[in-house]
């Protein structure tokens, strides 16, 4: 009985890990418009886009994900972490902030989405290596 919990708990734990990733993945192709809306406001103010968004300009998240984050650092860094892009010689982080929430409110989504699922999904590893180890 005991096996069974412990079984019944890592597949339920990496469901949901499989789950909140799909919807991480839903959530960045939902952002693509708004990406490309924040994108033509950065270039009015600053003139262009920071270096590592213009070479991973299209990148799909589903593909090549560190790409991804590093074509998206300039909204996620000022957002979460309150710091200026790692990739902009501008200080663009109050500009960033101070977008409409209708652009920057799906990107916190997507954010602790990803979050979740990287949680969910070390738990569940933890959980199968205690139960093969135990």
């Amino acid at each position: 009985m005991n096996d069974f919990i412990i079984s019944l708990s890592i597949v339920i734990i990496w469901l949901i890990a499989m789950f909140l990733g799909l919807a991480s993945i839903i959530m960045s192709r939902l952002n693509r418009k708004r990406y490309k809306e924040i994108c033509a406001l950065y270039e009015d103010e600053y003139g262009n886009l920071p270096w590592a968004t213009q070479i991973y300009d299209n990148i799909n998240s589903l593909y090549i994900k560190f790409a991804y984050a590093m074509k998206t650092d300039f909204i996620f860094r000022p957002l979460i972490w309150n710091k200026k892009s790692s990739f902009s010689k501008n200080d663009d982080k109050d500009f960033i902030r101070g977008l409409p929430q209708r652009l920057i409110r799906p990107f916190y989504i997507e954010y602790y989405i990803t979050a979740m699922s990287l949680v969910f999904f070390l738990i569940a590893i933890a959980l199968v290596l205690i139960d093969e180890y135990r």
